[in-house]
């Protein structure tokens, strides 16, 4: 005679883990909806530009300056203008993210740092 076979159980182990794994998931759907829900709308960039040190170099002067972005909003491609006497110079930074900072540097034949130097941001584009 042919015997039956006995059905193996699943091991407790085995259903904790996939409670585990459930809980996880379910727990990113609901942040996830939350946000979507609730998210605050798009908000513009809010610029501040200023100059962190000047550094002579072989080219004449380097003006390193500094975009802090005071709000969420994200900005790309944000150019920054810097004028030193009769000189100007100009930068674009890549990409600023909200309530962040990035870092670039003007260059300049003339040492500024005796100078009226003035810096300010032209544009950015939105992501």
């Amino acid at each position: 005679m042919a015997s039956k076979k006995q059905p193996v159980s699943t091991p407790a182990l085995e259903w904790i883990a996939a409670a585990l794994g459930l809980a996880a998931i379910l727990f990113v759907a609901v942040v996830i909806g939350r946000e979507a829900l609730t998210g605050e709308p798009a908000q513009l960039p809010s610029l501040e530009v200023r100059a962190t040190r000047v550094v002579p170099n072989a080219a004449g002067f380097v003006v390193e300056f500094e975009v802090v972005n005071h709000a969420s909003g994200t900005a790309a491609a944000v150019e920054v203008e810097g004028k030193a006497g009769d000189e100007t110079s100009s930068a674009t930074l890549d990409y600023v993210a909200g309530n962040a900072q990035a870092k670039g540097g003007l260059f300049f034949a003339k040492d500024p740092r005796g100078q009226k130097l003035e810096l300010r941001t032209l544009g950015f584009q939105t992501p």
